[in-house]
């Protein structure tokens, strides 16, 4: 079959054409990739950065890990499941007899297997997997917007372990990539009044046509965070999705007393907090959020994206074939948001689609 692999510890990718499939075990069930979008943690991969070092990239590995496609097999001893079956895949594959695992934590799995860099991924016709990493799909859903609910997951993971309703709320998202304008979406969709903060003037403009306010980083954003939100003196919630560490700092100052500063962009630079200032006289919650609490937080997006209350397919700027895997990496250094990727071929009708748009 066709797959893209990380063969070597150096940039670049593999394209192959004639890569086995991948045989089926017990518990396993067999997808055929409908969709796959383009991220920063395969850019990574592209690259052989350190951040997939550290996240234990094996080589050689089926690179890709947001997908969703239809079930094609089944093991004799899955019951959930039937050929035919349109779902999407939660990439954090957990062992589910650990300690997190037994307790509800499986996003957070001792031995957990991560798609596309520990374990053979979806950047290929077909991908195997357990069943217990399927999500079955909703008829509203569309696979390229399915393959979108991992990402779009990890915001909705974060507003849920923030524990606070959202209703009235001020909320400030740092950063307005794909799943900082996905946590813009969902806190707008629970009531909040969204402040986005983002250099980039394209995703700046995309924040701001979702609903946002966008406000200027730089000098002045603290007292500009402050005079929109009143007597309360900052926002309630920060959702930190860009990484930089500048900007998690900041985060601490534009949060009022008793406000929570959730964390999700990866980063391996050191943050120093006061704890007298921030932690203890401000009363500030600063926690941090991994994945998707499974399957609380796919069930809860899944609603609101069919419901209308979060459009996922906004999120998407580019569709390609899978053989253009090299120009979706380099896209995503430009004004790209999701790139999504079809083993099967893209769909004539969103050919044409994406040629009346460029027309306009």
């Amino acid at each position: 079959m066709r797959a893209v692999l990380k063969t070597e510890p150096a940039p670049g990718f593999d394209l192959v054409t004639d890569h086995p499939e991948p045989e089926l075990g017990r518990g396993q069930v067999r997808i055929e990739v409908g969709a796959v979008s383009v991220c920063g943690t395969d850019r990574e991969t592209f690259d052989y950065g350190p951040a997939v070092r550290d996240l234990g990239l094996r080589l050689p590995v089926v690179t890709g890990h947001e997908c969703a496609g239809t079930v094609v097999e089944v093991a004799p001893d899955v019951q959930r499941f039937r050929v035919g079956d349109r779902v999407a895949v939660e990439t954090h594959v957990a062992c589910l007899e650990c300690f997190q695992c037994v307790r509800g934590n499986a996003h957070n799995c001792l031995r957990m297997d991560l798609l596309g860099l520990t374990i053979d991924g979806a950047f290929a016709e077909q991908v195997v997997l357990p069943a217990s990493t399927c999500f079955r799909l909703p008829d509203e859903l569309s696979l390229e917007a399915a393959a979108l609910l991992e990402p779009a997951g990890s915001a909705m993971h974060a507003v849920q372990r923030s524990g606070m309703s959202l209703d009235g709320a001020h909320v400030l998202v740092s950063g307005a990539g794909p799943i900082g304008l996905a946590a813009l979406q969902i806190a707008r969709a629970k009531g909040a009044e969204v402040l986005v903060v983002e250099p980039n003037p394209h995703r700046g403009a995309m924040a701001e046509s979702l609903g946002a306010t966008l406000v200027n980083s730089g000098e002045g954003l603290v007292d500009r965070v402050r005079d929109l939100t009143g007597a309360a003196g900052g926002v309630d919630l920060v959702l930190e999705c860009s990484g930089a560490m500048p900007a998690l700092e900041t985060a601490l100052e534009v949060t009022r007393r008793e406000g929570t500063v959730m964390s999700i962009g990866l980063t391996n630079r050191a943050l120093e907090v006061s704890a007298t200032r921030h932690l203890i006289s401000r009363g500030l919650t600063l926690k941090g959020s991994f994945g998707r609490r499974i399957w609380d937080s796919w069930t809860e997006l899944t609603a609101l994206v069919a419901s209308g209350g979060v459009d996922l397919d906004s999120l998407i700027s580019h569709r390609l074939e899978l053989e253009e895997v090299d120009t979706a990496i380099e896209l995503l250094t430009g004004n790209a948001c999701k790139v999504v990727l079809y083993p099967q071929g893209v769909p004539a009708h969103r050919h044409l689609s994406e040629g009346a748009l460029s027309a306009r």
